[in-house]
């Protein structure tokens, strides 16, 4: 029971952490290049990589907080049903815009979990 409430307590700071990002973005709806959701679809992608291989913050977290930080925070902090209804958007008005969106988002989101990866072992090495 404590797990299913520690990843809805990172759900909760997820989804609004998403929602003020959102709001910087000053999105009007659909009508312009969805700078918010590849916003924290990149950041996600980069976070989890970070959080899941870096040693020190895997031996020192609860797992509960584990969960909560990846399940729960960066699982409803990111999203991919947002990025269909984009995608499909962007296709009815600007073709060009929609394939640049998509192939940024798959393409960024495997570079930045690149990127987590290597500084989780590069901060790890440091610290030893």
């Amino acid at each position: 029971m404590k797990t299913y409430l520690a990843v809805g307590i990172g759900g909760v700071i997820g989804s609004c952490l998403r929602y003020i990002l959102s709001l910087l973005f000053l999105s009007d709806g659909f009508s312009t290049f969805p700078w918010a959701t590849l916003t924290v679809n990149l950041t996600g992608a980069f976070l989890l990589p970070f959080i899941m291989f870096h040693p020190a913050i895997k031996v020192r977290m609860h797992p509960l907080i584990g969960s909560a930080l990846t399940t729960g925070l960066i699982g409803s902090y990111t999203t991919f049903s947002t990025i269909t209804v984009e995608v499909v958007h962007l296709f009815q008005t600007t073709l060009f815009l929609a394939i640049i969106y998509l192939l940024v988002t798959i393409f960024g989101g495997l570079f930045c979990s690149f990127l987590g990866y290597r500084s989780a072992q590069k901060f790890a090495k440091e610290e030893m």
